[in-house]
């Protein structure tokens, strides 16, 4: 599991950063689709290419989960950067609140970002099959196979129900 960062004594001056994994398709995949959803609003850095900027921060840790660096210096960690970047858009603010109450939330979104985490490839294929190649592209693939998996159950539920 990641390990959950408070503060830094080195912000970012104009803007929050997200850093994340440079070298992951997943990861890169999404930033994009961020990008477009937060605008100039946050600053995305591999963190790769995060050299010394952040001098208590040891790499293993931005290694492990995205960070996302606020100006006061404070860290937010894992599945809740995410929830805060779309907070900070006015999206979804119920996300990032439920997560810091703690509890079954907080436990379940530390579980389902660090199995996508550990599972980054298949992730990364399964985004790509759900919402296209493309990350600048909105495609909604995701509808078709939710129809697809609707009328397989519905046709099972109904020979099910035929043959009783």
């Amino acid at each position: 599991m990641f390990q959950k960062l408070i503060k830094t004594e080195y912000p970012p001056k104009v803007k929050p950063i997200m850093v994340f994994d440079g070298n992951c398709g997943f990861c890169k995949y999404w930033i994009v689709k961020w990008k477009k959803l937060t605008e100039d609003s946050v600053e995305y850095i591999a963190y790769q290419e995060i050299g010394d900027r952040f001098l208590d921060i040891d790499i293993h840790h931005f290694k492990q989960a995205v960070r996302y660096i606020q100006t006061n210096g404070n860290i937010v960690n894992g599945p809740d950067a995410a929830y805060v970047t779309y907070f900070n858009q006015g999206k979804l603010k119920c996300l990032h609140n439920f997560y810091n109450k703690g509890g079954f939330f907080m436990r379940f979104s530390d579980w389902a970002y660090q199995y996508v985490a550990d599972h980054r490839n298949l992730m990364f294929r399964i985004s790509k099959s759900f919402f296209g190649s493309n990350p600048n592209v909105t495609t909604h693939y995701w509808v078709f196979y939710l129809m697809a998996i609707v009328i397989l159950c519905t046709s099972l539920v109904f020979a099910w129900l035929t043959n009783t």
